[in-house]
């Protein structure tokens, strides 16, 4: 398994300006970096590539969709700009050596209807993200689309409706990302839900359960880390946790209290439970 740090944990924007972090999150001793794919005209592969071979660390990719870009809406123009979004996330992931990008890629975060998905929605959703995975299959990358809470979308809250839309879709290229700060409070058993989504998980966040240092709060870690190693996954493990001093961030991810000591304590004490409950060196 590769350990990697979510860079939200320090700023909300990567650019050129922000790419010392590269470096920071190398010494800090992950095998990679996370890098939010917001701004995407903020990002220049190119630079991000030569600081990943400088540092020897690999990379993903953290994309979310923006309000006109939902790939559920029953406006064509915006699910057409949904899928230009996540096939451009595609292409920068592999422009800048990452294996690839993760997170809610069906709709924008935050936008729930005050009902239950539609039959509709999630045609429109399986459409955008087959095209997307084309994408992403032509630039040798994943796509990993993300459950998330009941409080953040309406849309994908379980790993079981996560991996039914990817079934449905029907591509190698798309895969299905399992966050533990959201599976505590959707799942049954994390554990279960991993063992079901099996050999297409496509990545996994390390996230407490509210959303501190790993290994502190009441995810059922044990029990998860089996199952990682039962369905033979050997990909990324991420911390991912926010940076409390940014008020738009902490109000999309609803922080309203300081939930660690210091971002680095909480990188290097994460990754320190990690590796000791992985059993990785």
């Amino acid at each position: 398994m590769k350990f990697g740090l979510n860079v939200l944990l320090y700023t909300a924007e990567f650019s050129n300006d922000t790419l010392d972090l590269v470096g920071k999150v190398a010494e800090l001793g992950f095998d990679g970096i996370e890098i939010p794919f917001f701004d995407l005209d903020a990002l220049d592969p190119v630079a991000i590539r030569r600081a990943l071979e400088a540092a020897g660390i690999g990379a993903t990719g953290c994309a979310v969709l923006f309000p006109g870009t939902s790939l559920i809406s029953d406006d064509p123009a915006q699910r057409a700009a949904g899928v230009e979004r996540l096939s451009r996330c595609a292409t920068l992931a592999a422009e800048m050596g990452a294996d690839g990008a993760a997170g809610p890629l069906y709709a924008p975060v935050g936008e729930i209807p005050g009902r239950a998905r539609t039959h509709d929605e999630w045609q429109r959703a399986a459409d955008g993200l087959r095209a997307a995975a084309e994408v992403a299959g032509d630039a040798g990358v994943i796509l990993s689309i993300e459950p998330l809470n009941r409080f953040e979308t309406h849309f994908i809250n379980t790993a079981a409706d996560a991996l039914a839309l990817v079934k449905a879709v029907d591509h190698p290229n798309l895969k299905v990302q399992i966050d533990t700060f959201h599976a505590n409070i959707e799942e049954k058993d994390t554990a279960a839900a991993i063992r079901l989504v099996g050999d297409h998980l496509g990545h996994f966040h390390a996230s407490e359960s509210d959303r501190g240092v790993p290994g502190t709060g009441q995810v059922h870690w044990a029990e998860a880390f089996a199952a990682l190693r039962e369905v033979g996954y050997d990909e990324w493990v991420t911390i991912e946790s926010f940076a409390t001093g940014i008020v738009d961030l902490c109000a999309a991810a609803s922080i309203w209290r300081d939930i660690y000591e210091t971002a680095d304590g909480l990188a290097t004490d994460g990754l320190a439970f990690l590796r000791r409950s992985l059993g990785v060196a």
